[in-house]
């Protein structure tokens, strides 16, 4: 049975109960919680503030998140599945070696997002802030990263994507300046009118990928 949770301490509570999933947590202020293999799917999450949270291992499954703060939490190894996310801030998360699978993200910041060695499957970012994003290792298929605003484009600049998989993603028109793509595969991945100057490809592959009107380095000149 769903609860409404506005306190700590009734959070606290369904922690010893193991009665964490279906509910709506609204309003709780509670940094650096510790809560490492928690179950919470099919939750909601409402103006809650739980930056420098310890939540390694949790299952987020069907999780909302509306205007949450998660500011340099740990979420690694995490399952977030048909999650959506929006008007949070999630800058320094951790998402390390996570699986993250059907998530739609908008209106969020998200610099320096922690993607090392995580799978990312079918997301959706929009409107998002992702710059500086470490994502060495990385594996995205058919994920997307638009900015629906009039002249918007993805934020990504220096994003950290070395030695990573990208595969049928769409990255039309992203902002990938200085972004390192060193010993990174990418695979039929939508790179039209993308920035990419003075982004790092050696060793990198890309292949079958669309990179018209694409702003390149010169070593991804060299590649074509």
């Amino acid at each position: 049975m769903s609860e409404v949770v506005e306190t700590r301490e009734q959070l606290q509570h369904l922690a010893r109960d193991r009665a964490l999933r279906n509910n709506t947590y609204r309003g709780i202020n509670y940094p650096g919680l510790r809560l490492e293999r928690g179950d919470f799917g099919g939750a909601t999450f409402e103006r809650v503030t739980l930056s420098q949270a310890e939540l390694e291992g949790v299952d987020f499954s069907r999780v909302t998140l509306k205007q949450v703060d998660l500011r340099q939490a740990r979420l690694a190894e995490a399952l977030v599945a048909r999650t959506t996310i929006s008007d949070c801030d999630l800058t320094e998360l951790s998402l390390a070696a996570a699986l993250v699978e059907d998530l739609e993200v908008a209106r969020t910041q998200l610099m320096n997002l922690d993607l090392q060695g995580a799978k990312l499957v079918d997301c959706r970012f929009l409107g998002c802030n992702l710059y500086g994003v470490r994502g060495a290792r990385v594996v995205m298929i058919r994920c997307t990263f638009h900015d629906p605003a009039p002249n918007g484009a993805a934020e990504l600049t220096k994003a950290q994507l070395a030695g990573a998989a990208l595969i049928d993603c769409d990255l039309s028109g992203a902002n990938l300046y200085r972004a390192d793509f060193r010993g990174a595969l990418v695979v039929r991945c939508n790179l039209r009118g993308a920035i990419l100057t003075a982004a790092q490809v050696d060793g990198a592959r890309f292949i079958g990928c669309d990179l018209t009107g694409a702003d390149l380095p010169d070593g991804l000149r060299g590649m074509m």
